[in-house]
């Protein structure tokens, strides 16, 4: 009898055990914060495409769904947040917020898992990989660990942890996010030993560049992209690939003027300035693709020309003439046989 009951009691136990270990997969990005904040735990993310994404069914048929894989809710809430073809699969209301939150995050595929801290603050991402689910968990592990090990950090170790964490980062999320931890390193490196600082102020700078020429590639004010970069490499200390990516401002006017000559004399002067980059490497594959550029832009261009010369004829101009001439033919064989 004591036997039977012991029995029970284990199976009851396994039971709950079970239980336990499902795992809970919120479907709103608000409920998912405010569960943080009330668990301690980080939150994660899960951005899917579940009818149409074969890399997102992959994850979840692989890793998600798996039972090894359930000992995730040890350290993290969950959120799923699904974008599918299929309408009735998600509210619309649900769909807003979520394509909302996606285009706020700057996820630019699918699948995408991003990782919160208790404040809400996108920390790290990771999507799909060919693993199995404790390999998954172990690669959550490994590239959530310079954030986690930030926590712990103080002193000179503060230091070397807070740069370990932004070099994980996307430059514009370090001062957008985590505008508080960078302003606290530049405390503790005063002097900017690291010369992260001066790299931070460098990519901003970059940054900026980059969208004024885009704004007078646009606008077709080319004279001023030149002004612009000649500026640029004034002002700012640049070498290897940086240079090169200011240069290439040049390069880029002359293809829209359709001056090859000019645009590979630039090219050749990129060359010269770093000569070991990807970029100069490969200078014969880049003149090939500007070449065909050109040629296609010609011939589209002589295309339209010709267009305005010789508009089509409309199909209904075309078939009221067809009409009008159906009509008259009647009358003239009749006038044949009249004569």
């Amino acid at each position: 009898m004591k036997q039977n009951i012991l029995a029970l009691g284990i199976f009851v136990m396994a039971l709950a055990t079970t239980a336990q270990a499902e795992l809970k997969w919120l479907t709103d990005f608000e409920e998912g914060k405010k569960a943080v904040k009330e668990s301690g735990k980080s939150l994660l993310v899960a951005f899917t495409g579940s009818d149409w994404c074969h890399a997102c069914i992959q994850l979840e048929k692989e890793i998600l769904s798996q039972k090894a894989f359930e000992a995730v809710a040890e350290k993290y809430i969950l959120v799923k947040l699904d974008f599918p073809e299929a309408q009735d699969l998600v509210a619309p209301e649900q769909r807003v917020k979520n394509q909302t939150l996606a285009l706020e995050l700057q996820v630019a595929g699918f699948p995408s898992i991003l990782i919160f801290d208790e404040k809400g603050r996108s920390f790290t991402r990771t999507g799909y990989q060919p693993l199995t689910p404790e390999e998954y968990l172990k690669h959550l592990e490994e590239i959530t660990k310079p954030y986690n090990d930030l926590q712990s950090a103080e002193g000179e170790k503060r230091k070397d942890a807070l740069l370990a964490f932004f070099r994980t980062l996307p430059g514009s999320e370090i001062e957008q996010n985590f505008g508080a931890e960078f302003e606290e390193f530049k405390k503790l490196d005063p002097e900017d030993k690291s010369g992260f600082v001066a790299e931070m102020a460098a990519a901003k700078a970059l940054a900026g560049y980059e969208d004024e020429v885009g704004q007078h590639l646009a606008a077709g004010e080319f004279d001023a992209v030149i002004t612009l970069v000649d500026d640029f490499i004034a002002t700012h200390a640049l070498e290897g690939e940086q240079l090169q990516h200011v240069m290439m401002g040049k390069v880029m006017v002359h293809v829209e003027r359709g001056d090859s000559e000019k645009a590979f004399a630039e090219i050749d002067k990129m060359v010269v300035v770093a000569p070991e980059t990807e970029f100069s490497k490969n200078v014969g594959e880049v003149k090939n693709s500007i070449t065909e550029h050109l040629k296609f832009k010609a011939k589209a261009e002589a295309e339209a020309k010709e267009l305005q010369k010789n508009p089509p004829v409309e199909p209904s101009v075309i078939d009221e003439a067809e009409a009008a001439e159906n009509e008259k033919t009647p009358e003239a064989d009749a006038k044949v046989e009249v004569e």
